[in-house]
C-alpha cells in the first residue's frame, strides 16, 4: 500500500514522489504498448521501462490470468490491475494534480510511463484534453505535438502541459536519465 501526501509545491516534493511512489511501482507494459514501441521504433521495449494504465480497460484487454474488477453500470469496462490492487493511488494522483496543476483535473485515467520514449501516435479510447507531466532526473525528453500548422515541443519536466492526444499526433524526443511521464485523461467509456 502506498502512502504519500505532498507537503508543498516544490521540485523536491516531486523528486520525493518519484522515489517513494513511482520507483516502487512494479509493472510490465501491456502487450499493445510493447507492440506500439516495436512498431514505432523497430526495437523491443528497453529494459527497466514500462507503460501502464491506472484506471480502466475494455474487456478486450482483459488477461485470463489476472483478476479485474468490473465497473458497475458500464458494460465491458474493468479496473486495471494496478487500480484494483492500489486504489489509494487515485488519492495520491489527485493530490499531485491539485498541488501542481494550475487547472482543475479530476483524476480518471493515468498512463504511467517509465523510460518509455513514445513513437508518433494518437491516443485511442481518450476523450477531450489530456494533461502530461514529466518527472525524474533526465535531460531532453520533450513532448512534441503535431498541430495542423506547426509542431510544438513542450518541456514537460516538473510542469503540466495540456493537449488533445486523441486528436493530434504526439511523441517523445530522445532523452538521457530516468524519465517518468504521467498522462491524465478521460476514458471514452467512463466519461460522465
Amino acid at each position: 500500500m502506498f502512502e504519500f501526501k505532498f507537503q508543498e509545491k516544490s521540485v523536491d516534493e516531486l523528486n520525493r514522489f518519484v522515489e517513494e511512489v513511482l520507483d516502487n511501482i512494479n509493472a510490465v507494459s501491456g502487450t499493445r504498448r510493447k507492440q506500439m514501441y516495436r512498431k514505432g521504433h523497430s526495437l523491443p521495449e528497453p529494459k527497466d521501462s514500462f507503460s501502464i494504465t491506472y484506471g480502466y480497460c475494455n474487456i478486450g484487454y482483459l488477461s485470463k490470468e489476472k483478476y479485474r474488477k468490473e465497473v458497475q453500470g458500464i458494460k465491458n469496462l474493468y479496473e486495471t490491475t494496478l487500480m484494483t490492487h492500489h486504489p489509494e493511488l487515485k488519492t495520491i494522483f489527485q493530490d499531485l494534480c491539485d498541488t501542481f496543476c494550475d487547472e482543475k483535473i479530476e483524476v480518471d485515467q493515468v498512463q504511467i510511463n517509465k523510460n518509455w520514449q513514445s513513437p508518433p501516435h494518437r491516443d485511442s479510447g481518450n476523450v477531450g484534453e489530456s494533461w502530461i507531466i514529466g518527472l525524474g532526473d533526465y535531460i531532453g525528453g520533450e513532448t512534441v505535438v503535431e498541430y495542423p500548422r506547426e509542431h510544438i515541443e513542450y518541456d514537460i519536466k516538473n510542469s503540466f502541459v495540456k493537449f488533445n492526444g486523441s486528436k493530434y499526433i504526439h511523441w517523445t524526443m530522445p532523452y538521457e536519465g530516468k524519465r517518468y511521464s504521467l498522462v491524465f485523461y478521460k476514458h471514452s467509456k467512463a466519461k460522465k
